[in-house]
C-alpha cells in the first residue's frame, strides 16, 4: 500500500479518485484506514472495471470480498470496512460511474455488547495512591476523574492547562478541540509540583516520550547483522589473549571468519568453527 502499487489496477485507479476527493475530509488515521480498504478491493477484483461491480452481480461480489476479507472478524471492524465501501461506491454513483450502489443490500453485523464496569471512589484513590512518580498520579488522575481518552493523553502540553480558569484543552479523535473544566483543588497541587520538580517548559509533554539511545557508527554493521555488545567484549578478549590482535584478523581471513571470530554470526546461521593459531613463545 506505500508504495501505490495497487493504483494500476482499473478499480485501484477509482480508489486513487475517490480518496484524492476525501483527503479534505478525512484524518490521517481514517485516510490509513480508507486507503487500506479500497487496496485490498483492487487486489482482490484485479481484473474488474467499475462497471461490473453493477448491483445484482456486484452485490454478491461486494458481499463475498467482506466475508473473505472480515468474515471472522469482530462485528464493529465488519461494519467499519462497510461503511468506507459504501461510501466509495455511493461517490461513483454521484459521478456517473455506476448506476446503483452494490452495498446497500448488504447487511451490517450485530455488534456484540461490551461489559464495563466503573471503580468506585475508594479504588480510585488507591490507584491514584500507588503511583510512584508524580507524573503517572496527574495523568491517572486525567483518566479516572474526568474521563480523558488514553490517545488524547499523548498530546497534552503543559501549555494547554489553564492556571488561571482551572481548564484543559484537549485534542480528541477526529482532531477536534474542547475545554475539559478541571474543578479539583488537589489536581492542581500535583501539576504544580510536578513543573516545578521537573523544571518543565510550556512546550514539554506530560506524558514522558520514549527514550531513544543512538548506535555508534562502527558498531551499526554490527547491530544489522545481529551482533550484540557481548559479542564485542568476546572480541576484545580474544584480541587481549593473542597479543592485541584478534586471532582471525590476519590479511588472509575471510569476513565469515572474522564474524565468527568475534561472536557475531546472522540470524539463524550458528558461528563457523574457525582455527586459530597462537604467536610461538
Amino acid at each position: 500500500m506505500k508504495n501505490k502499487a495497487y493504483r494500476a489496477l482499473p478499480l485501484g485507479q477509482e480508489a486513487g479518485h475517490y480518496l484524492r476527493a476525501k483527503r479534505k475530509r478525512l484524518t490521517a488515521s481514517s485516510y490509513r484506514d480508507y486507503e487500506s480498504c479500497l487496496d485490498k478491493l483492487a487486489r482482490y477484483f484485479a481484473d474488474l472495471e467499475i462497471g461490473d461491480l453493477e448491483p445484482p452481480v456486484g452485490t454478491q461480489q461486494v458481499e463475498e470480498f467482506l466475508d473473505a476479507q472480515w468474515g471472522e472478524s469482530a462485528g464493529r471492524t465488519y461494519n467499519k470496512n462497510l461503511s468506507i465501501l459504501r461510501d466509495f461506491f455511493k461517490f461513483q454513483v454521484l459521478r456517473g460511474k455506476l448506476h446503483g450502489d452494490p452495498t446497500l443490500a448488504i447487511e451490517r453485523a450485530r455488534k456484540r455488547d461490551v461489559y464495563r464496569t466503573t471503580f468506585s471512589s475508594d479504588q480510585v484513590r488507591a490507584i491514584i495512591a500507588s503511583q510512584e512518580e508524580l507524573r503517572d498520579r496527574v495523568a491517572v488522575r486525567l483518566l479516572l476523574d474526568y474521563g480523558l481518552r488514553k490517545g488524547a493523553l499523548k498530546a497534552i502540553q503543559f501549555k494547554h492547562f489553564d492556571h488561571q480558569r482551572k481548564r484543559l484543552t484537549v485534542f480528541t479523535k477526529g482532531e477536534k478541540v474542547r475545554e475539559l473544566p478541571l474543578p479539583h483543588p488537589a489536581f492542581w497541587f500535583d501539576l504544580e509540583r510536578l513543573i516545578l520538580e521537573v523544571a518543565a517548559h510550556p512546550s514539554h509533554y506530560l506524558m514522558q516520550r520514549q527514550v531513544t539511545h543512538p548506535v555508534r557508527f562502527e558498531n551499526a554493521k554490527a547491530v544489522e547483522s545481529g551482533c550484540t555488545a557481548s559479542s564485542t567484549s568476546r572480541s576484545e578478549t580474544t584480541a587481549s589473549t593473542t597479543g592485541g590482535m584478534p586471532a582471525s584478523s590476519g590479511p588472509g581471513s575471510s569476513r565469515t571468519e572474522r564474524r565468527a571470530a568475534s561472536g557475531c554470526t546472522r540470524r539463524g546461521i550458528p558461528p563457523a568453527s574457525v582455527s586459530s593459531t597462537r604467536p610461538a613463545t
